[in-house]
């Protein structure tokens, strides 16, 4: 309960934007955390019901998840009182993870409910075979949608006289959007995103059919794309089949975070595409199908991830700033050889067999040693190393061999 002085309950006495924030914070322990509040006081249990956020989860409510009927009451009754008593709606995040047919139009109704009460934050996750188009009524969110995460729904055309998708022209409408995030979502062909001047994260995450991204977007900070894995085409296994062209036409001067993974990009589209971005901090790429040579100058750069590569040649770094390096790779190829690590700070390098028999530690020739002996040394031990391999036999041979692992003060 809540601390009671001389007759008054301290804690039911604070300012309701800030018993809000309060249960922002507690959220990041999960739904079940913030939830708990409610035993503090009826205040706060009152303040909770009634919270801008509106969070529902099928999977915080287990018991729900298998009946319609209970569920779509569930949410009616927990959005009854922003509809009743005129209540703001900042955020509405719906996780579903029911398949009936009907559920469509109940999210619909959820969605309108939202933007009648100027919804700012929009998450909705339908299940993947719901096949879930969003309704025209999101296009009245204009003038108040700044956050926008939409995973596993279907944009159609827009009407039957025109060629673009819904989220072209929803992207059109709302100038105001800050965070655009869109995964596993079908029916967009070609995307152009232009006109957003407050865009600062934008992630494109496995959107199957998708083959050309054009980013104009002069404070976009954040750039995610994600490609469709080739192992998700049954029929087609070559990654120049599935071409996705991506350029990023603006962002010069701010954009400090890049993901690439699975893209079809060539050396040679990924330099031209790093050379515009001189402000860039943190570079990801993740096993992208194309790329063997990569050339990485960047005066800034500070995090520097090469993951699930198979096809890795040579790396060439001109970054002195650097600070980390991540890699992984299904071979044993070392492409970062060349590259001077006496500023790293920390390191994590992992190397993996496809299979039990592909290869292993013992398999390695003198020459194998030596490189990464060499590449070790060259590191800054000031204040100390420590490199761990995971292997499951022959660690003996390594050690014995050089003795690469130092630790010092």
């Amino acid at each position: 309960m809540g601390e009671i002085v001389d007759g008054m309950d301290r804690i039911s006495e604070l300012p309701v934007h800030i018993i809000h924030d309060i249960l922002r914070r507690i959220r990041k322990f999960g739904l079940e955390e913030e939830a708990r509040t409610c035993v503090l006081s009826k205040t706060w249990s009152s303040i909770w019901r009634m919270r801008p956020d509106v969070i529902i989860s099928h999977y915080s409510h287990k018991s729900l998840s298998d009946n319609l009927e209970n569920f779509v009451k569930f949410v009616d009754d927990s959005l009854r009182p922003y509809a009743e008593l005129s209540l703001r709606i900042e955020k509405l995040s719906l996780e579903l993870s029911l398949e009936h047919p009907e559920m469509a139009s109940h999210i619909d109704r959820w969605l309108n409910l939202a933007i009648k009460h100027n919804v700012r934050s929009l998450q909705l996750f339908p299940t993947f075979n719901l096949n879930y188009s969003i309704p025209d009524a999101i296009y009245a969110a204009n003038k108040t949608l700044t956050e926008l995460s939409l995973r596993r729904c279907k944009f159609e055309i827009y009407n039957s006289t025109s060629t673009t998708n819904k989220l072209q022209r929803l992207i059109s409408t709302c100038p105001f959007i800050r965070d655009l995030n869109i995964s596993n979502c079908t029916g967009i062909k070609n995307l152009r995103v232009s006109g957003l001047v407050n865009l600062e994260i934008l992630e494109l995450t496995e959107c199957e059919g998708l083959v050309k991204v054009e980013v104009q977007a002069p404070n976009l900070r954040k750039f995610v794309y994600v490609g469709v894995p080739l192992d998700m085409y049954p029929t087609t296994r070559e990654p120049e089949s599935l071409p996705c062209t991506i350029d990023i036409l603006d962002g010069y001067k701010t954009l400090q975070f890049l993901k690439l993974e699975a893209t079809t990009m060539t050396d040679q589209e990924f330099e031209y595409q790093l050379s515009k971005f001189p402000a860039l901090e943190v570079l990801d790429l993740r096993g992208c199908y194309i790329m063997k040579n990569i050339k990485v100058v960047s005066e800034k750069l500070k995090s520097f991830t090469l993951w699930n590569w198979t096809n890795l040649e040579q790396v060439n770094m001109m970054a002195p700033n650097l600070m980390e390096f991540k890699f992984e790779s299904g071979k044993t190829c070392m492409p970062f050889s060349t590259m001077d690590p006496s500023n790293l700070e920390m390191v994590n390098i992992n190397f993996y067999p496809y299979s039990s028999n592909s290869w292993n530690f013992g398999d390695m020739d003198r020459s194998w040693y030596s490189n990464l002996q060499d590449f070790v040394q060259k590191f800054n031990y000031s204040k100390g190393l420590i490199l761990v391999f995971y292997c499951k036999e022959v660690l003996t041979s390594f050690f014995s061999f050089t003795g690469v692992i130092y630790i010092s003060a």
